[in-house]
């Protein structure tokens, strides 16, 4: 194997990128079908209502848990790339030592939290008491969670590979029990339990990957007792970059859960549940969004690092290619998005349709933005960019409760569209303004 085989410093950044991108895009496209399977499953085991009540609890614990996202994956990168590449092992140790302590502490306080509110929370979403306690139940798997420091790990050493298998247990344990309770004729507290044990597996899975990754790369940290007073002050800017990071993740908890809930609030579990529907057959681009963002990022960090000339061209291309994917996908959508809802789930899921068309438009701009965003946060604009998201979001929640009380669970669509074109327009203006200059 040559050496720009070999050594991701020197391969051809883009070929990289399209590379790593397909390792994740394979997994999450077995993944898609599988939870498309689990979806449609479920809706027709279910009906309308009771789908809604299992979208709203799996809603809710994801939001929790989005609440005490800093996104560390993030931060592994931005501050691990330096040290990977000068194969400083001590440094990068001291760095994930600092992340795991912080994943520890979320996936407790999220937990605590989910419980603490689950009786304030559960009646007005219109619960009643046997809801109220599979929402308990089901808030434990947050124990599970706290795995970003994991992700950033496999993504600093290239282990796209493992990552793209990880996003498949998940929804294979879902679609394999739901299957089974939906050929036994279950009750909504069997389906709420697969789902439970499928999301926990998943991300237990993935903590024990980016563990063993670490041991065998850069050695064991229980050998380094120093570690224990690993300091973010050793790190210049990392927390900046942390909470930066952390209120861009809660922002993007907006089109994710916090709509999904204030549908439920306004108009009920029947209505969260063809929203969380629409967001579940768009999300064939929305996960890709997440996807490039997660790769891109790597390269476009040591691209500007390097002051490498690819970095513009990077950003441009991908985010091109991601919009013009998507809008063969908003084609699809707006001509059989109908006969699709009805061959596949029913008649009665059929008013999903037309917000359907609007979520996959919102999602290809969130596509065509994702390494427009990965540019910017490379390039050191990251308090631009949260602003931007914070304009955006407002946008969105003030358009979604106006347009859905006065036209319903279409204005959540119009909303969605209106407000996730903001961002990529204005990134693009940015790098182009900036120029490939370090700030």
């Amino acid at each position: 194997m040559s050496q720009s085989e070999s050594n991701p410093q020197v391969q051809n950044p883009m070929r990289r990128v399209l590379g790593n991108f397909g390792l994740l895009l394979r997994g999450r496209g077995i993944a898609a079908v599988m939870l498309f399977g689990t979806t449609t499953l479920m809706a027709r085991a279910l009906g309308p209502a009771e789908f809604g009540l299992v979208v709203l609890i799996q809603t809710y614990t994801l939001l929790i848990r989005g609440l005490f996202n800093f996104q560390l994956f993030d931060v592994v990168v931005r501050y691990g790339v330096p040290s990977h590449d000068d194969d400083d092992a001590h440094t990068l140790q001291r760095l994930i030592k600092i992340c795991r302590r912080v994943d520890s502490l979320v996936r407790v306080l999220a937990t605590v939290l989910a419980l603490i509110l689950t009786p304030l929370i559960g009646p007005l979403l219109g619960m009643e008491q046997d809801h109220m306690i599979l929402l308990s139940l089901y808030s434990l798997v947050l124990l599970a969670t706290g795995n970003g420091t994991d992700i950033g790990v496999l993504r600093l050493f290239d282990q796209f590979d493992i990552l793209g298998r990880q996003m498949t247990i998940g929804p294979f344990l879902s679609l394999f029990g739901v299957v089974i309770a939906w050929w036994l004729n279950s009750p909504l507290p069997v389906f709420i339990v697969i789902l439970a044990f499928a999301y926990a597996t998943e991300n237990i899975y993935l903590s024990w990957c980016g563990r063993r990754e670490c041991r065998q790369r850069i050695g064991s940290p229980n050998q380094d007792k120093s570690l224990k007073k690993a300091s973010m002050d050793e790190f210049p800017g990392l927390r900046h970059f942390l909470w930066i990071s952390y209120w861009q993740s809660n922002l993007d908890l907006v089109p994710k859960h916090i709509t999904v809930m204030l549908a439920g609030l306004l108009l009920g579990a029947t209505e969260a549940g063809l929203l969380r529907l629409a967001r579940q057959f768009s999300s064939l681009l929305s996960k890709p969004a997440v996807l490039i963002r997660q790769v891109v990022f790597l390269d476009l960090n040591r691209s500007w690092n390097q002051g490498n000339p690819n970095f513009k061209l990077i950003a441009y291309r991908t985010a091109l290619l991601g919009g013009g994917v998507g809008m063969l996908f908003v084609l699809a959508g707006y001509f059989f998005g109908e006969v699709l809802l009805e061959t596949i789930i029913g008649q009665e899921f059929v008013a999903a349709a037309p917000v359907l068309t609007l979520m996959l438009l919102a999602a290809t701009f969130d596509l065509t933005a994702s390494s427009l965003r990965s540019a910017a946060y490379a390039s050191g604009h990251t308090g631009k960019v949260l602003r931007l998201y914070v304009l955006s979001a407002f946008i969105y929640l003030t358009l979604f409760v106006l347009l859905t009380s006065w036209i319903g669970l279409i204005g959540a669509g119009v909303a969605a569209s209106c407000a996730a074109i903001i961002p990529p327009l204005f990134m693009l203006a940015l790098i182009h303004k900036e120029g490939h200059q370090k700030t």
